[in-house]
């Protein structure tokens, strides 16, 4: 019903009426109208502008070195700074943490980035940005921007390489760091559940392609839900994400050689240098399909422990928690024990501030 629904027959009734009675008739159905907009919950709330808002949680913008970048920002006290995952230009945003902050937001003050060239944030100034480096620049570069600090680290799968790896580069910046979902996979792993699943998926240098992918990440049918997928489609198909996959298809960034002689080179760090010596929480989901090797049982989370022996050989504040019944998403799909885990730790290591080492040492 609409107000223009009603005037009319209003209209044909005041040839009988007074100007007094027509004004009566067209405020009660005025009124009636907006009881029954009142009475609809479809109609009474507005449903979240995906190009602003999810969860209720606004959308913020900064400029960073001449790129537009795109954050949340909920809560306060000390600072938390979140790095999702995915592929560049289509198959996760900030969007990814919209379970997790309110929660958090009640114990820190919370900042989720778009990384570059993802969600809504611009795309990198130069090709050779398009890098686990010019990732770990951007966030850095953010985090100045902002004048944020000393910050909690989060980072999930890629984005828990590029806060790994920024915490390795600018070590004074994190106060704790906290990887989800991340494995060295050097030496590579054996083919895993994933490699088959994504036979059914579209190419993934398209974004039906990484979206399949990321259903098939997925272990719970709960972990996504239409308004995230809403959000995430009008992200993926603006042009500028569009170009930026054009750009990736056509050669821009780094060859998976140069990542992974990156990604050597700060491993080594850790081995050589004892880098990383702040309090360290790796947390994985039992199910993750993409550290379950075809051939076996149940997923033996080769890949995360292998990294996390290098990074507990030289670092005791080090930790390994395993969600059961989760994947590669095991924040939003166990949002409030995720949140508890989360806060407690920090809480530990914030009442019980880590001891600078005393020099080189192996533990036995």
């Amino acid at each position: 019903m609409s107000i223009a629904t009603v005037l009319p027959e209003t209209r044909t009734r005041g040839r009988r009426t007074n100007r007094m009675t027509l004004r009566a008739k067209m405020f009660a159905a005025c009124f009636a109208l907006l009881l029954a907009w009142g009475a609809s919950p479809a109609l009474a709330q507005d449903k979240p502008d995906p190009k602003s808002e999810i969860g209720g949680i606004k959308s913020k913008f900064v400029d960073v070195n001449g790129v537009k970048a795109r954050y949340y920002e909920a809560g306060q006290g000390e600072t938390m700074v979140m790095v999702h995952g995915g592929f560049t230009a289509g198959s996760s945003t900030a969007n990814v943490f919209s379970r997790n902050i309110p929660g958090l937001a009640k114990h820190f003050h919370i900042y989720a980035v778009d990384r570059l060239a993802s969600g809504m944030s611009g795309n990198p100034t130069s090709d050779k940005q398009y890098s686990y480096q010019g990732d770990v620049d951007f966030v850095y570069s953010f985090i100045q921007t902002l004048k944020l600090g000393k910050v909690h680290l989060v980072g999930h799968s890629a984005g828990g390489a590029i806060v790994l790896y920024l915490a390795i580069e600018h070590p004074d910046i994190a106060r704790t760091l906290t990887i989800l979902a991340v494995g060295p996979e050097n030496p590579p792993q054996p083919q895993t559940k994933l490699v088959n699943m994504l036979k059914k998926c579209p190419d993934q240098s398209q974004y039906a392609g990484l979206k399949c992918r990321v259903y098939e990440l997925a272990w719970l049918p709960t972990t996504f839900d239409d308004e995230y997928w809403k959000a995430d489609e009008y992200m993926a198909g603006l042009p500028k994400s569009k170009e930026a996959r054009d750009k990736l298809r056509s050669g821009a960034g780094e060859s998976q050689p140069a990542a992974g002689a990156y990604r050597d080179t700060m491993l080594d760090r850790i081995r050589t240098e004892g880098m990383l010596q702040m309090p360290l929480l790796m947390v994985a989901g039992k199910n993750d399909v993409l550290d379950w090797g075809e051939a076996d049982a149940t997923a033996q989370l080769k890949g995360e422990m292998a990294l996390f022996d290098i990074i507990a050989a030289k670092n005791t504040k080090a930790q390994f928690f395993v969600f059961n019944n989760a994947g590669h998403f095991m924040y939003r799909e166990h949002p409030e024990e995720f949140n508890a885990l989360l806060t407690t730790w920090i809480d530990y290591w914030k009442n019980n501030p880590p001891q600078p080492p005393a020099g080189d040492f192996q533990l036995p």
